[in-house]
């Protein structure tokens, strides 16, 4: 009888649950459902901790209402606002803005990284020059880059391209440097041609860490994105929240900007993370929950 037969022959017992494929009594399955909703409630504390501190601050008179507004100001200004079409129009032309910008700097840093990663000569020419571009802070960029490209929508998607694109770099050249590390030997002994070896050896070897330099990528296009914004004040976008409560000294408004502002960059964090799970299915549990 082979194993397949047998495991067939496996009958779970009446009553009993299952936990990861396996049969197992009722109170165990229970007890690890309750450690799940535990592990996830854990997360909440500490908003909620955070609103109960503000409202006791703002119903005793601890604080200013007009620096700090109580919680039920702020809901008021989230429903006024998330019925107004300005609001949703904004949200789109960040998005859009950051996305052109993520794209733009994830296929560049991808291919510049490669080469920096695979090739020795490419390090020696092009790794100094990288490394001290990266150096310069981004928003030193935006004199340069205004002067360059005007004042219109491609200075906010060039200067988002600008900030992102080391993050992708690094990640790639590590990625692919750990790989060539391990095969490199393997690849001359096969006589696996330069072009074969790195798309059909490195590139997919280094997903793991191109993954990670892609989330990072988008988390500094993202916040790029709010900069550029912030300080350019071209067109709609969710940095002008923050900009019209600045201007009218209404903190309500300014709350409600970052708090727009980290719902989004958690929903794209979720987002990548998803991705990754997916495209990365090959790679052992443990190794997915440890990133």
């Amino acid at each position: 009888m082979s194993i397949r037969t047998v495991h067939r022959t496996v009958v779970r017992p009446a009553g009993m649950g299952t936990l990861k494929g396996f049969p197992c009594p009722p109170a165990m399955v229970r007890r690890q459902r309750s450690w799940r909703a535990l592990h996830a409630a854990r997360g909440a504390v500490l908003p909620l901790a955070f609103l109960a501190v503000w409202a006791l601050a703002t119903s005793r008179g601890w604080a200013n209402r007009e620096v700090l507004p109580t919680p039920v100001t702020v809901l008021q200004t989230i429903r006024n606002s998330l019925a107004d079409a300005w609001f949703w129009t904004g949200v789109w032309h960040s998005l859009a803005r950051m996305s052109a910008g993520f794209l733009i700097a994830s296929a560049t840093g991808l291919l510049l990284g490669v080469l920096l990663g695979a090739s020795r000569w490419g390090a020696r020419l092009g790794g100094p020059g990288f490394h001290a571009f990266r150096q310069v802070a981004p928003f030193a960029w935006i004199p340069l880059i205004s002067a360059w490209f005007g004042t219109g929508e491609s200075t906010k998607v060039v200067f988002i391209a600008v900030a992102a694109f080391p993050a992708m770099v690094i990640n790639a050249i590590e990625g692919v440097q750990a790989v060539t590390r391990q095969h490199s030997e393997l690849a001359r002994v096969l006589e696996i041609s330069r072009w074969r070896f790195i798309t059909g050896v490195v590139v997919p070897g280094a997903m793991p860490q191109i993954f990670t330099g892609i989330h990072l990528t988008l988390v500094v296009s993202w916040l790029a994105t709010v900069g550029a914004e912030y300080f350019l004040q071209i067109g709609p976008g969710v940095a002008s929240i923050l900009i019209e409560g600045r201007a009218l000294v209404r903190m309500d408004l300014v709350l409600f900007g970052i708090l727009v502002i980290g719902l989004v960059g958690f929903a794209l964090n979720l987002t990548v993370r998803h991705l990754e799970a997916l495209v990365l299915r090959w790679r052992p549990a443990s190794a997915q929950e440890s990133r």
